[in-house]
């Protein structure tokens, strides 16, 4: 384990010990010798992150440091949670809350002893953001994300122009936004429409404008939010469906230790593979999850699901029911 990543370690437990830590007790818990863990301490109290308190045992015992005058009665760790949410991305990148949350980090280091800005600039280290897929047009969403943001929270229709991938042209209508979503790089609005009286889930960035009127409106009791994106295997809203996919030998572990969905259950085949079955809607989002495991997945069921996959494969290689073209 490299020296910062232990010392945030370190800092977690002590975070949640009441009665503090000893040299002995931290050296014992990670598995280091007492000096190892001595010169950790003396790092972090140097960045005046503890308090030592001796004991009649003849040890001396760590604590966090509570009075870090940090804002808003923010602990050091919390400070540190967040820096490393805006310096990992957490799906927000590019988004209008990418710019918030990297604004709040700013402030809260600035706010923080110069010492311990020290130490979580070199504690950022062990966090190396690595972002693939996010989307990069959000340049003018600023106004838009605002519009949405305050629509939801005084539960206002909102007038919106709304252009999809496949539309040669926006289109006008009214929605009442209820949730902001992001969601693998993306940001999402889920709004009632009320003229079809259906839940709709749109990209942020597509929206070409978005007025907020004097209309308001009351979130729907017969629609459900949660259980529209309980069902969905990603962030497509699709009825439902039952599916079970066959991994080989060597994928089973990864496959064991994720949650792929909520529904999701696994039996254990006596050849070491695994049968993976779960209920969730969004066919597309499916069938590209299976295609990303290749020769190593087999669909079970459904059928459509199953052939789909095979075609898909088949147009890979160039194939065609007649053998290769």
């Amino acid at each position: 384990m490299k020296q910062i990543e232990r010392q945030l370690d370190i800092l977690r437990t002590l975070q949640v010990s009441r009665f503090g830590k000893s040299a002995r007790e931290l050296a014992d818990e990670f598995n280091v010798s007492v000096r190892t863990i001595q010169r950790d301490l003396r790092d972090l109290d140097e960045a005046c992150f503890l308090v030592n308190e001796p004991r009649d045992d003849q040890r001396t015992y760590y604590h966090l440091q509570k009075d870090a005058k940090l804002p808003l009665n923010f602990s050091s760790m919390e400070v540190a949670a967040m820096i490393f949410a805006e310096r990992t991305g957490m799906g927000l990148v590019g988004t209008p809350f990418g710019e918030y949350l990297e604004s709040v980090s700013g402030r809260l280091k600035d706010a923080m002893h110069p010492k311990m800005q020290q130490f979580l600039e070199r504690a950022t280290e062990a966090y190396v953001p690595h972002l693939r897929g996010y989307k990069k047009s959000y340049e003018k969403a600023r106004e838009v994300f605002d519009n949405l943001h305050e629509a939801i929270q005084e539960r206002r229709v909102c007038r919106v122009s709304y252009r999809s991938p496949w539309a040669e042209s926006a289109r006008q209508y009214n929605i009442e936004p209820l949730h902001l979503l992001p969601f693998r790089g993306g940001l999402y609005v889920i709004s009632r429409m009320p003229y079809y009286d259906q839940l709709i889930t749109q990209a942020v960035d597509r929206f070409e404008s978005v007025k907020v009127t004097e209309e308001e409106f009351e979130p729907p009791d017969h629609l459900s939010v949660d259980e529209r994106l309980s069902n969905a295997f990603g962030i497509s809203s699709e009825e439902p469906m039952d599916v079970a996919v066959r991994f080989t030998e060597e994928q089973a572990p990864y496959i064991r230790e994720r949650i792929w969905h909520p529904s999701q259950e696994l039996e254990e085949l006596e050849d070491g593979r695994v049968v993976l079955r779960l209920r969730a809607g969004g066919f597309y989002e499916i069938k590209s999850w299976v295609l990303s495991f290749g020769a190593a997945a087999e669909v079970l069921e459904p059928g459509e699901l199953r052939e789909a996959v095979r075609e898909e494969m088949r147009a890979v290689l160039g194939l065609d029911d007649g053998g290769a073209t």
